[in-house]
């Protein structure tokens, strides 16, 4: 058995970023509650990896994998998996280390819940090549994060067996060269306003772009009973600019103070 050191040593050495030294990354992982007593099931890192990583549902169409996104790498790649304790989740450790990679500046790509995912036993044995984590369809979580500026691909996986155990999987890929046209999908921006807290778009433009407009009309036009406050820097000339794109006014609030990142919040 490796020990939680060596567990959390490993997160670390996948999540080291140039803004957050390594040691401080590590301490800072101890203090996860859901990764107290984790155990190493496999710490592997491979110098040179093509890979696709789904940025939607997997499925199996005539004996072939198929996407509904998809995003093709080639580079270093560090994967991870750990077996949580018995009293801890995977659902809370999956959200303890998304909050985390979040804070410290990874953009969300993507993110599905249960049967939204596809079939367990796809992503365990096509997408991760890892049986291992197979389970009940309902109980897995998956996400992808970028930190374009490090050409940075970050992948977690969660699973809780038909066992009762709960698994956390992490790969982390430093490609040779990243796509430039990277976002968020639609569905992934839209099941975080659900949540109901700022949804920060640090990584979204300061003016505002076609390609970033287009998202967040097709966002909010997928519930049109959405309401939703805009904020941040610039935020008026976001909200003229959704509105003439197609999105009604009386949907959308200004908060008129100005300050940090654009955001948007649903209205409770």
């Amino acid at each position: 058995m490796i020990k939680l050191a060596s567990a959390l040593l490993g997160i670390g050495m996948l999540f080291v970023a140039h803004a957050l030294p390594a040691q401080t990354l590590f301490e800072s992982l101890q203090r996860l509650p859901p990764l107290q007593n984790a155990r190493v099931i496999n710490a592997s890192q491979q110098e040179a990896v093509e890979k696709i990583y789904p940025l939607g549902s997997v499925r199996r169409i005539s004996g072939r994998l198929r996407y509904t996104g998809e995003v093709l790498l080639h580079g270093q790649q560090s994967v991870l998996t750990v077996q949580l304790a018995p009293t801890h989740t995977a659902g809370d450790a999956f959200m303890a280390a998304r909050d985390y990679l979040e804070q410290h500046d990874a953009q969300m790509l993507f993110w599905c819940e249960g049967k939204d995912c596809g079939p367990s036993s796809l992503w365990a044995n096509a997408v991760f090549d890892t049986a291992r984590l197979y389970g009940p369809d309902e109980q897995q979580s998956y996400a992808v994060f970028i930190r374009p500026e490090e050409s940075t691909l970050i992948v977690m996986y969660a699973i809780t067996r038909g066992n009762g155990r709960s698994l956390l999987h992490f790969e982390r890929l430093v490609a040779d060269s990243m796509p430039s046209d990277l976002h968020p999908t639609p569905a992934t921006l839209l099941r975080q306003l659900r949540e109901g807290k700022k949804l920060l778009l640090a990584h979204a433009p300061t003016q505002p772009e076609a390609q970033w407009l287009a998202l967040l009309v097709r966002t909010l036009n997928q519930n049109t009973a959405f309401r939703v406050v805009v904020g941040g820097e610039n935020a008026a000339l976001w909200y003229e600019e959704l509105v003439t794109a197609g999105v009604r006014a009386n949907r959308i609030e200004l908060d008129s103070v100005g300050d940090g990142p654009l955001y948007l919040q649903l209205i409770q």
